[in-house]
């Protein structure tokens, strides 16, 4: 991926300072998910996620991540889990090589659309048929600090709902139509609105997708 789609100097450069926290729906997902099927957490970070699964009994638990930095710290907090840096669009496993796969707080740090489908198209390869994708992500908000800043980047990234922080990131928030388009290859399981806090400790309206690969 260019720069824009994998920021990964900004998060090694963040990676003993932010915490993460989207919340995993554990009965929506083991309503799906055996503990014995094999998941990829991609853009896994600390492996936060990661550890929260295998607490609950999942045995078979991947986690990658472009940021080196990130996978270290995770590798020293949770020593008893797979996690691995990666860095190229393609991933490093066969097709059809997992049973879930799951985004949490990864499409927003993808501002490009073609960045965007480009990924949504790997997972789609690596997912086996009826493979459950599991996303966490952010609305386009409307209050007026995000719509301000929406319209000051519009013009510079060609779309509404990408903008700079002030650290140093570009990231992208979404409207309900482009993730209706994205997950067109999937069949929509359940997809809830909820709060979300960001990780700079801000409340943003968030959804969590569920879906099914279809055979």
């Amino acid at each position: 991926m260019v720069s824009l789609e994998n920021q990964f100097e900004y998060w090694d450069s963040v990676a003993s300072s932010k915490t993460f926290t989207h919340p995993l729906n554990f009965d929506r997902f083991h309503s799906l998910v055996s503990k014995t099927a094999h998941i990829l957490d991609f853009g896994c970070g600390y492996g936060r996620t990661c550890d929260e699964l295998y607490r609950k009994g999942f045995q078979n638990i991947t986690g990658v991540d472009s940021s080196q930095k990130m996978i270290e710290r995770g590798r020293r907090e949770y020593p008893y889990l797979s996690l691995k840096t990666w860095k190229d669009s393609h991933l490093p496993y066969d097709s059809e090589a997992f049973d879930a796969v799951i985004l949490f707080a990864v499409l927003t740090c993808i501002p490009t659309d073609i960045g965007q489908r480009s990924l949504i198209n790997e997972i789609h390869r690596v997912l086996l048929p009826e493979g459950i994708i599991y996303i966490s992500d952010y609305w386009i908000q409307n209050d007026e600090r995000n719509r301000s800043r929406y319209k000051a980047f519009q013009d510079k990234y060609g779309t509404y709902g990408v903008f700079e922080l002030p650290e140093g990131t570009i990231v992208r928030h979404h409207g309900k139509e482009w993730i209706s388009s994205l997950f067109v290859d999937f069949k929509k399981l359940n997809l809830f609105d909820m709060e979300m806090v960001t990780m700079n400790g801000n409340i943003s309206s968030g959804f969590q997708y569920i879906g099914r690969k279809k055979g």
